[in-house]
């Protein structure tokens, strides 16, 4: 009689989706940490209390804080990366299904439109982790500089996003071209990531005057759409095109954001 054969992956397997499933649990109770407490707050011994698990257990999953924090932003970019991703595929269809399709040149302004409402909107829409970007931004030292490194990658994938979309606007010919930048070491940075720096980081900034409290006569996502219009009309755009686009992506935004 032939011995039966038994297929020896499927219980490491099992273990693997249970671990990841328990540390993917584990991330969600660090984002309500920090949601409640500031990122700050979010060590390792409040995590173990808010799990119910012994203090040493955690070290299994995350060998440091820093490790932990790391992996909280990396999953809250891939999140938000993700959020960006879809909306502006959604965009894509219901443009190219349009009667009367969009100019290249307004197509590609209104996309950046999209962009913009979508980050703007992204305090409402995923607070916990648009406010644990923007605590990150403001507590220095808060992940060694090994853990750190390993968050570039998907951060720089969520950049990648707006990147194309302002690359796109100058192969369109709705955006001037602009010239690389010198970076930290002397190197140079591609003129279009440039701008997707200075764009996020104008946005980003904008939003914090939310947290001013009274007296403050705009709102941040009001300012956010005033710093779009700016920073696109000095890159070139022409201003009839930029309004054309903002009212074709108003009508849009209005149903889908």
């Amino acid at each position: 009689m032939p011995s039966e054969i038994v297929d020896t992956s499927v219980e490491p397997d099992r273990r693997t989706r249970k671990r990841a499933a328990k540390r993917n649990d584990l991330l969600d109770l660090a984002l309500e940490l920090s949601e409640r407490v500031g990122v700050e707050g979010v060590t390792m011994a409040a995590l173990a209390e808010a799990a119910d698990y012994a203090p040493a257990s955690l070290y299994t999953y995350f060998p440091s804080r820093s490790a932990l924090i790391a992996a909280l932003q990396q999953r809250a970019l891939h999140t938000l990366g993700g959020v960006a991703e879809s909306t502006l595929q959604a965009w894509d269809l219901d443009a190219g299904a349009r009667a009367e399709p969009l100019s290249p040149e307004v197509g590609a302004l209104a996309r950046l439109w999209v962009f913009s409402d979508l980050f703007l909107t992204a305090p409402a829409s995923h607070p916990r982790e648009f406010r644990l970007q923007q605590q990150l931004l403001a507590t220095p030292k808060v992940q060694e500089a090994n853990d750190a490194a390993t968050v570039v990658p998907a951060a720089m994938s969520v950049l990648d996003r707006p990147r194309r979309l302002l690359a796109d606007a100058v192969a369109a010919g709705a955006l001037d071209p602009h010239d690389a930048g010198a970076d930290a070491v002397d190197g140079l940075v591609d003129g279009d990531l440039l701008r997707t720096f200075v764009w996020v980081t104008a946005l980003n900034g904008g939003l914090q005057v939310d947290d001013l409290g009274i007296g403050v006569p705009t709102t941040g996502a009001a300012l956010g759409h005033e710093l779009t219009r700016a920073l696109l009309r000095g890159w070139g755009a022409d201003p009839d095109a930029l309004t054309t686009a903002r009212l074709a992506s108003d009508h849009w935004v209005a149903d889908h954001l």
